[in-house]
């Protein structure tokens, strides 16, 4: 059992009575992915301000803060629970101890791998008192028709895929990624399976143009996802504009949000693997 499960349980056994009343009613998420997965999980309403991240279309009417933003314009909204990750205290390294001085509860929770997001849930349901047993539900739920609908489209042999994660020194997702994950949920075989992490628990990998052309030129990359986000701003127009382009001209391109293909969040699997089933097999 993983030990974030194991905590939760603990955590649920001692203190089931409490949950409702310990759950947070005024949410300050400083990271795209919590608060995806607190709308996903039914705490939309519990939600006070979001991240500058957040997609634009995700509750544009709250407040929106960077992760270096002052302690007194996050305090003005009175929340009792502010969510982070450690990314984001790194960059702003005096707020927590601010804002649990002035009584505020600081949660600050990695994104999960894939192995690790089932109880990445479990954690966040009981912080916002909601069902853990329906996110785990969800989570299957979802997993599972993509799996379904891959399988049924795919005839048991998806298309081999490039993932651009950046277009500087042309990286990859790793092999063990939430976006490699996303991509064979899908049905796809990941084209750079040999890539190594740029450093341990990395996301992305260098790859290099070489090593694409040479796949390209075997017949081994079927199509060339763009991620495109914060981390690469590269899309159909800028690819094209390459000088190696003609070398994959023959090759389907797409691009997909960073949001949907690397981002741990329910909202983001349900929606990239529609997309990606939607590009791998057509409508």
């Amino acid at each position: 059992m993983a030990p974030r499960i194991v905590v939760y349980v603990l955590i649920i056994f001692l203190l089931s009575p409490l949950r409702a009343e310990a759950a947070a009613k005024r949410i300050v998420s400083l990271y795209p992915g919590h608060t995806d997965n607190i709308v996903a999980l039914g705490g939309e309403r519990q939600l006070v301000a979001v991240s500058k991240n957040d997609d634009d279309d995700m509750l544009p009417k709250l407040p929106r803060f960077s992760a270096k933003s002052g302690a007194e314009e996050i305090l003005a909204l009175k929340p009792d629970l502010v969510l982070t990750r450690g990314l984001a205290e790194r960059q702003n390294p005096q707020l927590r101890s601010v804002l649990e001085r002035a009584g505020v509860r600081v949660v600050s929770i990695e994104p999960p791998r894939w192995d690790e997001f089932s109880s990445y849930l479990l954690e966040l349901a009981a912080l916002i008192g909601s069902d853990p047993a329906a996110a785990e539900a969800k989570l299957k739920n979802i997993r599972g028709t993509i799996a379904s609908e891959a399988a049924k489209k795919s005839g048991g042999k998806g298309p081999v895929v490039f993932v651009e994660a950046t277009a500087k020194e042309l990286h990859t997702c790793s092999p063990d990624s939430w976006a490699a994950k996303l991509v064979e949920l899908a049905g796809g075989r990941n084209a750079a399976p040999d890539a190594r992490a740029i450093r341990k628990g990395s996301a992305i990998a260098p790859y290099g143009l070489e090593r694409i052309l040479k796949a390209a030129a075997a017949g081994n990359i079927d199509i060339y996802l763009i991620q495109q986000g914060t981390m690469n701003a590269s899309n159909m127009k800028t690819l094209v504009s390459r000088p190696w382009y003609p070398a994959i001209k023959k090759i389907k391109t797409a691009v997909v949000p960073e949001g949907e293909l690397s981002r741990p969040s329910l909202l983001g699997l349900e929606a990239g693997g529609r997309r990606l089933i939607k590009i791998f097999y057509g409508e």
